[in-house]
């Protein structure tokens, strides 16, 4: 029982501090982020902060691994026989609610999944996010909504580094709404993915 309301509040410290190391961030970057400025927001000390995020980077890690369990939720959930045209929209809508406040702490989160992805050893099981996209690619291919020029997990490499360069662009230049943009990836995936009759 005592051990069970350790654990509690070991994790409700955790997410404190999670929670304030993200508003440092925004407010000042990743590199300029004091520890102290965290720390001081939570009412710990510096080690606590270590000991639950030995790095600033792995506060980055928790950010990019929520936002993409986020979306493994809402591709897992839906239907089976969607139209990939109607999961791809569903998906940059999510994307563009969690990020549409946030341009400055996408770019650092993007930039540490940029790093991840550099450092993965080509031979490691691959991002929950592009494995069940794609699934979805291709039973898509199976329905004959797509061409069957690449393969499913090819095809999901390529929409998600279109919708990350579609990302990246709008942090640049955050008066545009997200999700039109997002939109606008989608389209020009699948002008490229689909068969003509799917497009129109």
């Amino acid at each position: 029982m005592q051990g069970n309301k350790r654990e509690i509040q070991r994790e409700e410290t955790r997410r404190r501090l999670f929670a304030a190391a993200l508003d440092v961030f925004r407010r000042d970057g990743v590199e300029a982020a004091r520890i102290d400025d965290i720390v001081a927001q939570v009412g710990v000390s510096r080690g606590t902060f270590y000991f639950h995020f030995p790095t600033k980077e792995d506060v980055l890690a928790l950010a990019y691994a929520e936002a993409n369990g986020r979306l493994v939720a809402l591709i897992g959930s839906a239907p089976e026989a969607m139209e990939i045209r109607a999961l791809l929209g569903l998906i940059v809508a999510d994307i563009a609610a969690v990020w549409e406040s946030d341009p400055r702490l996408f770019s650092q989160v993007g930039l540490h999944a940029l790093r991840q992805v550099a450092h993965t050893d080509p031979g490691a099981p691959r991002d929950p996010v592009r494995q069940h996209l794609a699934v979805r690619f291709a039973e898509a291919i199976s329905r004959r909504e797509l061409v069957e020029g690449l393969p499913p997990d090819l095809l999901a490499d390529i929409f998600l580094l279109n919708a990350f360069t579609g990302m990246l662009a709008w942090s640049a230049n955050p008066g545009l709404p997200l999700e039109p943009v997002l939109q606008g990836v989608v389209h020009l995936f699948l002008v490229g993915a689909a068969r003509p009759t799917s497009v129109l």
